[in-house]
């Protein structure tokens, strides 16, 4: 009965927020089957069986004169509401919300589409982890996950009338970013089907507009603090702070393409109480208690407009203690305000392993 109320209620909210908006809007609504990719030992138990699924989303065409829109081949912006059944005890099911973008592959204008589509949101899992009644779900420790969404469809708008098809991949992932442990985190691949609805009568987008050319843009120095709360790897240790100092340096290839080099200078305060733990554990202790890390990165970020995607992979130079692993990634979005400050929504990750969820404020002369 909860299931159904969810849906109606998501299904309600969605279609009322169409019929406002009802220019240039369509809805569309998918089914999957998957199977959960088995990144850590300690998930081969808990796979018991193949997820399924529904995405639904609402979808604003932004076909309008902005210099992002006419660069990125006229995107789609909207709200997504996903629900998945693990079919397992031990994993439950997630009802998620996101917001995303669709970008398309091909010509704007053609009937036959390639869609990629990215939207980062909330769940909700109805069977965390529970020491005393769910013992063995190492992948979610906590009821409120963070979640990204990612699909890669074929769709065909008005196939009849203002009905259309669409059939491609989805992967869905799960993590708290180490709020509560255990955390491995938990990861869908999945095929779909779908149908789609328009609320509007099929329209053509003006002509795409190509990269600008290649200018010359000096190499520009900036610095980053992040900071939030997270836990060890101990079950039950409690929430720590951690501060993060980010030096870097930076050079805009394009409009879209941003390039970056820097160091992190890692303070997670949990390390303390966790090298104290970790000895006791080994019987051996490790003849350092330094808990500090300094790690070197390479970046990557996507340019829309004041809105930004980030993506970076580093190396942890200066790692007195192993803790996991010393290759780290980060990925995230990033606010521009103006020409020098910018603020971070970030997921910090070990090797597949989710360290920290990173609020971050920066600034770049």
């Amino acid at each position: 009965m909860k299931k159904v109320s969810f849906i109606i209620v998501v299904f309600s909210f969605f279609f009322g927020f169409s019929q406002e908006e009802k220019e240039l809007s369509y809805i569309d609504f998918n089914y999957f089957y998957g199977n959960i990719i088995e990144h850590a030992p300690e998930l081969k138990p808990i796979i018991q069986a193949h997820p399924t699924g529904f995405v639904f989303s609402w979808n604003k065409k932004k076909i309008g004169n902005s210099k992002f829109e006419r660069i990125f081949n006229y995107p789609d912006f909207g709200f997504t509401a996903s629900y998945q059944n693990f079919h397992t005890d031990v994993l439950g099911e997630v009802f998620s919300l996101y917001a995303h973008y669709n970008f398309y592959l091909l010509n704007r204008n053609s009937k036959n589409q390639l869609k990629l589509t990215s939207g980062f949101g909330l769940g909700y899992a109805t069977y965390p982890f529970d020491k005393e009644t769910n013992s063995k779900n190492w992948a979610i420790g906590s009821k409120f996950v963070a979640s990204v969404y990612l699909k890669l469809a074929y769709e065909r708008q008005y196939f009849f009338d203002n009905f259309g098809i669409s059939a491609g991949l989805t992967m869905l992932h799960y993590s708290n970013g180490s709020f509560n442990v255990p955390n491995l985190g938990i990861n869908t691949v999945a095929a779909n089907v779908g149908v789609n609805y328009n609320f509007d009568n099929q329209i053509t987008a003006p002509e795409r507009d190509l990269e600008p050319a290649y200018k010359k843009n000096k190499i520009r120095f900036g610095a980053t603090f992040r900071t939030g709360f997270n836990e060890s790897l101990i079950n039950g240790s409690g929430l720590y702070p951690f501060y993060t100092f980010t030096a870097f340096a930076e050079k805009k290839l394009s409009y879209t393409s941003t390039i970056s080099f820097g160091t992190d200078l890692f303070l997670s305060t949990f390390m303390k109480d966790y090298i104290e733990w970790d000895n006791i554990q080994q019987g051996t202790p490790v003849e350092t208690a330094d808990w500090k890390r300094i790690g070197i990165f390479v970046g990557y970020e996507l340019n829309m407009e004041k809105f930004s995607v980030i993506g970076q992979i580093g190396y942890n130079a200066y790692y007195p203690y192993d803790y996991v692993s010393r290759i780290y990634e980060r990925f995230g979005f990033r606010k521009h305000f103006g020409n020098h400050f910018f603020t971070d929504l970030t997921l910090k990750i070990n090797m597949f392993r989710a360290e920290a969820l990173e609020f971050g404020i920066g600034y770049r002369l």
